[in-house]
Parts: C-alpha cells; structure tokens; sequence
C-alpha cells in the first residue's frame, strides 16, 4: 500500500519559519557551471495539493521568469494529453470484474463507490492505475484541490515561456505497465480496504514536503517500505534518461524543470546525477 502511495506522489506551500528550511537543503535548485552562460532552475512539486496549501513565493516567481522554456515530467500543455493517456489506459479483452472474483469486486465497487462517489462500473474497461488515481485525489482531504504542476506551466505560459516535457505520456504509460494487472489489483483492494491509512500517510508525507528539504523527504520515502525494484522503475531509471534532456535544454537556454519532488533527492536523483556531470546544483530560499 505504501509503495502505491508513493508513486502516485513521484507520478501524481505553506508559511514556515527561516529556521524550518535547511539552507543546505531546498526544493528549488539553481543549476549553474559546467560552461552555462546562465543558471537554470529545478523544483520539486507535490503532484496534488489543497489550494490552501499551495502559493508561489515571489523569489520561485522571478525565478521562472528568468528563464525562457519549461519542463514538466511531460508536456501539460498538450491539449491532447489527457485523450492519449486515457486511451492507453484502456484493456483489451480484459475488464476489472474479470480480474476479481465476483464477491471481492462487488465488495470493491460499494467500497469505492462510497469514497469516490463514483461507481467503478464507469471504470470497468480500464486498468486499475485509473481506480487508483481517483483514490490518490481522494486522499487529499479539501474541497478546492490544485495540481502545482498545472499552476507553474499557467505561469509560464503568461510569460511566454515554451513548454515541454522531459518525457512522453508512452514513456510513463511503460512505467506503469511494468507493474502487472495482478499486482494492481492486488494494491487496489489494499487502497480501499484500508483508506483511512493511506490518507494518514499522504498527511504525513504532504507535512514532510512543506519542510522544503530534500533530504527529510528522501528519507522519509526510504522508511514507507518501498522495494528496490519500485525505486529502480519509478526513480532511477527514469532520473538517468531524463538527464540528456536536461543537459541539452540548459545548454541551449535558461530553462525552469518542475518535477515531482521525490526524483530530487538520495544518490541516483536528479541533483546528485547533475552533480556527477559537473554542474553545480545549489538550494536557494524561496
């Protein structure tokens, strides 16, 4: 269940004291050196957020307007994105009653039905990451929810900044993919049998992301219990192929990256595998 949580954080701010921010340690990162003319920047978000909780500081602001492109995990301003995603998202020849037996997905259904308000009989052509992903909203407990991601690229839009991303909507399609059907099955009447503790984790972990420390939040992960082949797939790998797509967009420009915040920190995150290449990757205050 905690490893299901956390990679709808990686996939899917509030007031705090100076003392609260580890000046070693941030969510925004200057990237500077190695033969740039000009710095770049890089912020972790968390995918999902009550709008209470989330605001952009003045200094992420100027930030993001220094620079002349954005890059989100993928491109958000495909007007076609949310289509592809669902499409692929699709089963063939399978349906979710027909993964369970039929008393686990009638139970499933009443279950799921008094969480999300929606019947899963609408979902039923669709792989369980979709049931999945309406539980993860439902785990943050608010009436006006906002996708940080989704502000950012509005932000930068308004200014005129290009918008891409580091990675296509097949690439992460293939990461979920590798996760078998029984497996997410499995996982799924893990969420809804035991709701109330996932939304006590993504609590935990939201109040964890507002310190703005990497290394807390690193850490943190490490102690769900997430196995080594989930950190590989849904970390590592990923983190590896995104950094010639850094390399080769700062190079060209001054360019805001804005992904989720667990790919920043431990040995194979984005910040220290930039490190590796020769640039320097400083925490900024914001």
């Amino acid at each position: 269940m905690k490893r299901v949580f956390c990679f709808f954080f990686l996939l899917f701010s509030c007031t705090t004291t100076i003392l609260a921010q580890n000046v070693r340690s941030s969510l925004l990162w200057e990237i500077s050196g190695n033969g740039l003319a000009h710095p770049s920047y890089l912020f972790g978000t968390f995918h999902i957020m009550c709008k209470g909780d989330f605001s952009v500081s003045g200094v992420l602001e100027n930030k993001l307007k220094s620079t002349g492109q954005f890059y989100g995990e993928i491109d958000l301003d495909d007007p076609n994105l949310q289509t592809k995603m669902m499409m692929k998202m699709m089963m063939q020849g399978k349906t979710l009653q027909s993964l369970m037996t039929e008393s686990d997905y009638q139970d499933m259904s009443t279950k799921f039905q008094s969480i999300t308000g929606m019947s899963m009989a609408m979902l039923n052509n669709f792989k369980p990451f979709v049931p999945l992903s309406l539980l993860t909203i439902k785990t943050v407990n608010c009436v006006e929810q906002v996708q940080p991601e989704t502000e950012l690229v509005k932000m930068a839009k308004e200014n005129h900044l290009s918008i891409h991303g580091l990675e296509t909507a097949d690439d992460q399609i293939e990461v979920i993919d590798k996760e078998p059907l029984d497996s997410q099955i499995k996982e799924l009447k893990q969420i809804v049998s035991g709701f109330d503790s996932v939304k006590n984790v993504m609590s935990r972990l939201l109040a964890v992301y507002k310190l703005r420390n990497i290394d807390t939040l690193y850490s943190f992960m490490k102690s769900t219990g997430a196995s080594e082949d989930f950190e590989t797939e849904l970390l590592d790998k990923r983190n590896k192929k995104w950094i010639p797509v850094i390399q080769k967009a700062i190079a060209e420009k001054p360019t805001f990256f804005a992904v989720g915040a667990g790919h920043l920190g431990g040995p194979e995150g984005v910040i220290g595998l930039l490190r590796k290449q020769g640039y320097k990757l400083t925490p900024l205050m914001f």
